[in-house]
């Protein structure tokens, strides 16, 4: 199913699944305004909230949008970097920007309580319904809702004016020291403006469920068992005895087990109903291989009506994480292959389409990862979806990225993102741990003041969650690390410190890695014992380099698995990256250490090493002859090392598709640590084209194509 019938598919589930319940006009609509005619002007404007401001002349756009990343097609400054210092100036623009669109609730609704949703604003957000102030939200990554129902105007046009701001604001995380500086002052990606995620829409009952929070507890020999938090809240003026009824339906949609219990809820009042249940026939267990998801629907009711219906999903798993120990899950012992991704792409920037979050799951879980670090933030909750679908563990964490303000404020956010961030991903089994930040002590607060941060971080996550571990990753003080379950440290030997052969990872490592540009290549020989960084080597950035270091790496860990947890690759897409320094790169204020390049598609070579050795032949066989973007290494004649990647077990290369011209069959023989690659040494390349076929299991089940360009008669 292509993403454009998966997302009529959605649609129509929701249209059945509201109008197909008894009472269905007295329970909750939810509808998306992305694609009203939004008004957008990038810049301060006085009385902009007002009705009466006049917008017919600012750019028409929809939603998702920023105005950094180009989504609209015109709003793209991203990679002029942040600053021109020759002449001064700002380059990128950070700063205020309005959105204005109008919308209608039917006046058979009047009596309803209307609540608008925002799943993303960066950084700050104020919002304003038909000219009456109705809140602000700091923080650019998670979702947050307004009760709007006093400014409504039912029956009647309504004017939403939105104010976003993603100026560096030391009272909001994430905050740079000093933008106009390099690494650690001024961080490694660009935080761009705008509403970039859904806006909704919800009319409800004015007793409704705010929250629904399921625990799942299992393990070893003791029973499972189901916990459910269900918050509900009285909008209305008088007290009401609420009926919740808590339906649980098994993976393949079974009712299993309905809870039932009544409360009195006062005026105003929000209260939480708590049940168990273990009682649930046999468990099938969330996994990476095979992801059972389980559902609950909460229904209340009062007076004999069914008010208001919310969904939510669990899965039951248990796991073990610690450093110097391996990783289990559902006591299976498993290494973490993770990837580390930015919601960051070409023509899109943060403003990344639904369909476009499962795409970038699915294309990492193609290479055959199991665990993603969402850097530097909580992902879009459409890619936490994809992730419980698809079966890939997920590490979230709060934007609080290279400075730690000591502005009182600063803590404050950071809490109130940590809670956003915990409660809005609490059933998502695919989140396995909480990060309090990434190289967050590097500018800015003493060790006293991060260490107040941290600690005060730690203990907020413990209790809205005892049951996953916290990390940070990357801290520079020894007692920032020690507060948190399970530190994570960042290895850069080979790229930016030391040599690959450094490598001894027993801890999570959270970064690893190394640049490569698309179309730069090496003949090179190169070696682990080679301090590459520090040589001056022209191919510093070629793809082969990169591959030598990421063969190295994954082989080390794969050979020692017993010993630690697992270890994350930076990064699975390329990103921008406007800060000083980055202008030079081969594409400028471009990140580049991605497997895939900006515009999600286009696999580095790297990419296929990962799915020759995270990829099992007997359910996804491949085959890669080394490089599609160097078509070109054959037009001088002369004798070269050829290198392929495959999970199979053996390889044959020839020199033609009708197999006259055979290099030979080679198993798995080479690369730096002898295990990762397929390689024929030092052959001569006659003909135009290169062609492989994988066998495994006595078959061939792969096959790949290489065109190498016509040498001259001459030359042959």
């Amino acid at each position: 199913m292509n993403n454009w019938s998966r997302s009529v598919l959605v649609c129509l589930s929701l249209l059945f699944y509201f109008s197909g319940f008894s009472n269905a006009q007295e329970k909750r609509t939810t509808y998306s305004i992305n694609k009203n005619d939004w008004k957008f002007i990038k810049k301060e404007v006085k009385n902009a909230y007002k009705t009466s401001c006049k917008d017919e002349d600012w750019q028409t756009v929809h939603i998702p949008h920023d105005f950094n990343g180009g989504s609209d097609g015109i709003n793209s400054d991203v990679f002029t970097g942040r600053f021109d210092f020759e002449n001064d100036v700002r380059t990128m623009y950070k700063g205020p920007a309005w959105y204005r669109t109008r919308f209608t609730i039917d006046e058979n609704q009047e009596g309803k309580r209307v609540f608008i949703e925002f799943e993303a604003v960066s950084l700050e957000a104020q919002v304003w319904v038909n000219g009456k102030k109705a809140g602000t939200h700091r923080g650019g990554y998670t979702a947050f809702s307004l009760d709007v129902t006093d400014f409504i105007k039912f029956g009647k046009e309504n004017t939403l004016a939105v104010r976003a701001d993603n100026s560096n604001n030391s009272g909001i995380a994430p905050w740079m020291f000093d933008e106009r500086g390099s690494f650690p002052f001024s961080f490694d990606y660009a935080v761009y403006g705008g509403i970039y995620r859904d806006v909704w829409i919800h009319v409800t009952n004015s007793v409704k469920i705010e929250k629904v929070f399921n625990t799942p507890v299992c393990g070893g020999q003791a029973p499972s068992v189901l916990s459910i938090s269900t918050k509900v809240k009285n909008y209305s003026k008088s007290a009401k005895k609420v009926k919740l009824s808590s339906k649980i339906y098994s993976p393949e949609g079974e009712l299993v087990a309905d809870k039932k219990m009544s409360k009195t809820i006062e005026a105003g009042d929000e209260v939480s109903f708590r049940q168990s249940e273990s009682a649930l026939g046999s468990i099938q267990f969330w996994s990476v291989d095979d992801p059972k998801l389980y559902k609950v629907i909460s229904t209340i009711s009062y007076d004999g009506k069914d008010v208001d219906d919310f969904e939510s999903t669990f899965g039951f798993r248990y796991y073990t994480l610690a450093n110097h120990e391996a990783f289990s899950l559902n006591g299976e012992q498993m290494l973490l292959r993770g990837v580390n991704r930015h919601q960051d792409m070409e023509g899109f920037g943060y403003a990344l389409p639904n369909e476009q979050h499962f795409a970038d799951a699915q294309i990492i879980k193609d290479a055959g990862f199991n665990v993603i670090r969402h850097a530097h933030y909580p992902c879009d909750r459409e890619f936490a979806k994809a992730c419980d679908e698809l079966g890939l563990m997920l590490w979230l964490e709060i934007p609080l990225t290279g400075s730690v303000s000591e502005d009182p404020e600063f803590l404050e956010n950071c809490k109130q993102q940590m809670q956003e961030m915990v409660e809005q991903y609490y059933n998502n089994p695919s989140v396995i741990v909480w990060g309090m930040g990434n190289e967050s002590d590097r500018s800015g607060a003493s060790e006293s003041g991060s260490n107040k941060v941290f600690s005060d971080l730690v203990a907020l996550a413990k209790k809205l969650d005892p049951n996953r571990p916290t990390t940070g990753c990357n801290w520079k003080f020894k007692s920032n690390q020690n507060i948190v379950d399970v530190y994570a440290p960042q290895d850069w030997s080979g790229w930016y410190v030391g040599q690959i052969g450094d490598y001894n990872p027993n801890c999570i490592i959270g970064e690893y890695g190394a640049d490569m540009d698309y179309n730069t290549h090496s003949n090179e020989k190169f070696t682990v014992s080679k301090d590459y960084g520090s040589s001056g080597v022209t191919d510093f950035w070629s793809q082969e380099y990169a591959c030598f270091l990421h063969e190295y790496k994954i082989s080390k860990a794969e050979s020692q698995k017993e010993a630690f947890p697992g270890h994350f690759v930076w990064v699975a897409f390329d990103f921008a990256s406007p800060r000083i320094g980055r202008g030079t790169n081969p594409i400028p204020y471009m990140n580049q250490k991605g497997l895939i390049m900006h515009d999600h598609k286009t696999k580095k070579d790297a990419y296929y090493l990962y799915q020759s050795m995270y990829r099992n032949a007997s359910d996804y066989p491949m085959v890669y002859i080394v490089s599609k973007s160097w078509p070109d290494r054959f037009k001088e004649a002369g004798k070269k090392d050829v290198w392929v990647y495959s999970n199979c077990d053996s390889v044959v290369l020839y020199n033609d598709f009708k197999k006259e011209v055979s290099y030979g069959s080679r198993v798995k023989n080479a690369g730096p640590r002898g295990d990762t690659r397929f390689q024929w040494d030092s052959i001569a390349v006659d003909r135009d084209v290169l062609y492989a076929e994988g066998w495994y299991g006595n078959k061939i089940v792969a096959r790949d194509t290489l065109q190498v360009g016509k040498l001259p008669e001459e030359e042959k």
